[in-house]
């Protein structure tokens, strides 16, 4: 080996240790909850095929040349978590915004960068039973009735201010469903990306016995929050990453939604350990 051969495999080497000394799993917290077609599989535990938002975390690191590392916590353990540097990203919306030791993606003008979100929807499910016109406005139609969230649920406060009552004492969609369909809610209120992702996954699961209402109670945005440490130590890339999302991120965010939506519930992958 000639003395120019050794010079270009230690600079390859070099290159190669830099790449991975700077490039440690991203560490992406999300719900320990099955939400079809966001998350599949429940507890710690993340399928072969995550879920939609969880392959999207996944390629989210991608666009820098990273590998995540999902983590699924509880609710409410998901912010504290990444405050505290335990986490690098988490999915937050707007109620999270003014958290200490939170960064999200902001403008020119220091506000939220809506372009590098991705939208939401909070719709409302009721049994059809009770023959509610699917355009009903449900923010007027819940004043007198009992509406569901989930446990830990952000736009709880957000429900409670339209001056709707709201039990949240069920920690997962599957429970809140349960009792929307023994009447001991009057409907449940879930946030989705587009209106319609979960109708298949309701369909299938209740045979018609519970459907949404058209209108969404109101709509946000989601971002990947970053830790402010992570944002410090990793700014020029966490930038890139949220400039992806709001691109080519999105956009395959999309099909995945579709590739998700569409998955017979019986043949959903079982879970394997991360």
């Amino acid at each position: 080996m000639n003395f120019r051969t050794i010079l270009i495999v230690l600079a390859v080497v070099t290159r190669t240790g830099y790449a991975a000394a700077v490039c440690e799993p991203i560490r992406i917290g999300y719900v320990n909850q099955e939400r079809p077609p966001y998350y599949l599989g429940a507890g710690s535990e993340v399928p072969a095929k995550p879920g939609a938002s969880a392959e999207l975390f996944q390629r989210f690191a991608a666009s820098v040349g990273c590998d995540a590392s999902l983590r699924r916590l509880p609710v409410n353990r998901i912010i504290p978590s990444l405050a505290a540097g335990q986490l690098d990203f988490a999915p937050l919306d707007t109620s999270s915004k003014d958290i200490a030791d939170l960064v999200f993606p902001r403008d020119k003008n220091n506000q939220l960068d809506f372009p590098r979100a991705v939208p939401i929807n909070i719709v409302v499910f009721v049994r059809s039973a009770d023959q509610i016109p699917p355009a009903t406005e449900a923010a007027k139609y819940f004043q007198d009735r009992l509406l569901g969230v989930t446990l830990g649920a952000t736009y709880r406060t957000r429900i409670q201010g339209l001056g709707l009552k709201i039990d949240s004492g069920a920690v997962d969609i599957a429970r809140n469903f349960e009792k929307l369909r023994l009447s001991r809610i009057d409907g449940f209120a879930v946030s989705v990306t587009s209106p319609g992702d979960m109708d298949s996954y309701v369909a299938q699961k209740y045979k018609g016995a519970i459907v949404r209402l058209t209108q969404p109670l109101f709509t946000d945005h989601i971002w990947l929050a970053a830790s402010k440490s992570y944002y410090a130590a990793h700014q020029v890339q966490v930038e890139k990453m949220w400039t992806w999302l709001g691109s080519a991120g999105k956009r395959e965010y999309f099909n995945l939604l579709k590739e998700y939506s569409d998955m017979p519930l019986q043949i959903q992958p079982t879970t394997q350990s991360d």
